[in-house]
């Protein structure tokens, strides 16, 4: 029987170790990267950030491990030495899913281990806890900061699918390049102009891609609320947890909830006299220094003066100019027809907007979105090849809402078709 413990022991103490070297691996990991970036003197950043409920992580684990040593010593583990190790390993994938995002900036690997690890937590957390035996309880405590971690991986992984490459912002790529990466950002960020580009512009694809635009916008709904239950969930548990003493945390019998002070309407109004009768006389002195002159000169005028400095107006593009007043003129055109067919409708009851018009708004808005963002590229690349790629996607939204507008015959907006294509041989002619 004394073999048999001290075998059980040895496996316990093993599993810690692994346990500890993983925690040791993140410190080291998070103390040479913020040595690199304090080094660098063109990395902006001040240090690497670190996900939300981590820090809580690595104080409370040392803590966990603790308190299972303690307990272990007393020959406290029993007959439960097969969960002890399991919920160790859990801990142990946990950690190590973080430190492998870290160090490869990979989000899928990572979130596959750290949900097999809370799967097993999760079953861990139905088994009834032995007296004497905290490990249980304390993996049940900490498993919720890796539930965030978890949570923000997902979001990561998402924000990744729905973002092209990362761009390449040389001399060698050219106004079709940046086209193509306009293509992409449009496919990615609408599933309604995915799906027609896919299967072609049809009466199904406009249906197909209209369920799978209402599909991920209610998916986005629900992420939302998960954000907002999220956020309360980490602000209480923010608020229950002291860093100076991070094993008070996992004596809570529970995280109580943290609402804020309710308003009760009676406040004081005090009236601010901020109008001076007249300004202090400068200090004579103040004058004599050249250095303080200037910088108080400097300092009551806006960066913004500075042209350098001044962010692009794409409002004085002129392509932006021509495709404004169309982009105004074709959503009035579909709000008055939309109107119509509301008023003539027996039901009386506001219908959603067709999939044809909300395909004919997202390529005008799409297009004018992109040449806002046009100038900060073509600024950032040192030369006009996004400009002239962003034309070209204009160019090719016009001519798609021409095609669209005479395919479905759209009668009430064959005069927007045909302004569409003499602003896009406009556009050519800037172009040229």
């Amino acid at each position: 029987m004394d073999k048999q413990n001290s075998a059980n022991q040895k496996q316990i103490h093993a599993g810690i170790s692994k346990i500890t070297d993983v925690l040791a691996g993140l410190e080291d990991f998070f103390h040479k990267t913020d040595v690199d970036i304090s080094n660098d003197p063109d990395d902006p950043r001040e240090g690497i950030g670190r996900l939300m409920g981590l820090d809580r992580l690595m104080c409370l684990i040392p803590c966990v491990l603790n308190r299972l040593e303690e307990d272990v010593s007393n020959g406290k583990e029993g007959e439960n030495i097969s969960s002890i190790i399991e919920g160790l390993q859990a801990i142990q994938a946990g950690l190590q899913s973080v430190l492998a995002y870290y160090q490869r900036d990979d989000v899928e690997v990572p979130l596959e281990t750290l949900s097999n690890a809370l799967s097993t937590i999760d079953h861990l957390s139905y088994k009834k806890p032995p007296s004497g035996i905290r490990i249980f309880r304390d993996i049940a405590r900490i498993a919720p900061d890796f539930q965030i971690i978890h949570n923000m991986f997902e979001e990561f992984l998402e924000n990744r699918r729905v973002r092209p490459e990362a761009l390449k912002t040389d001399a060698a790529w050219s106004p079709e390049s940046w086209l193509d990466y306009y293509r992409e950002q449009a496919r990615l960020e609408e599933p309604l102009v995915a799906v027609v580009e896919a299967e072609g512009l049809s009466e199904a694809s406009l249906e197909k891609g209209m369920k799978q635009m209402l599909k991920e916008s209610e998916q986005r709904d629900k992420a939302n609320e998960r954000f907002f239950a999220n956020y309360t969930f980490m602000k209480n548990r923010d608020a229950a947890f002291n860093p100076d003493y991070p094993e008070k945390f996992l004596y809570l019998s529970e995280i109580p909830d943290i609402t804020d002070e309710e308003d009760d309407g009676e406040h004081e109004v005090r009236v601010v006299d901020l109008h001076y009768e007249e300004e202090d006389e400068p200090e004579p002195w103040a004058s004599s220094l050249p250095e303080l002159d200037n910088w108080n000169k400097a300092s009551q005028e806006s960066l913004y003066d500075d042209p350098e400095r001044h962010p692009p107006d794409f409002k004085d593009d002129p392509v932006y100019q021509l495709l404004n007043p169309f982009v105004h003129d074709l959503i009035k055109c579909l709000k008055n027809d939309y109107s119509r067919r509301v008023k003539e409708s027996e039901s009386k009851e506001y219908a959603m907007r067709s999939p044809l018009e909300h395909y004919l708004i997202i390529l005008a808005l799409k297009a004018q979105a992109r040449i806002a963002s046009s100038g900060v590229h073509t600024k950032s690349a040192g030369h006009d090849a996004p400009r002239k790629g962003v034309y070209l996607f204009v160019m090719e939204c016009l001519e798609k809402i021409a095609k669209a507008t005479h395919k479905f015959s759209q009668k009430h907006l064959f005069h927007l078709a045909s302004e569409a294509r003499n602003i896009k041989k406009q556009i050519e002619e800037i172009i040229e």
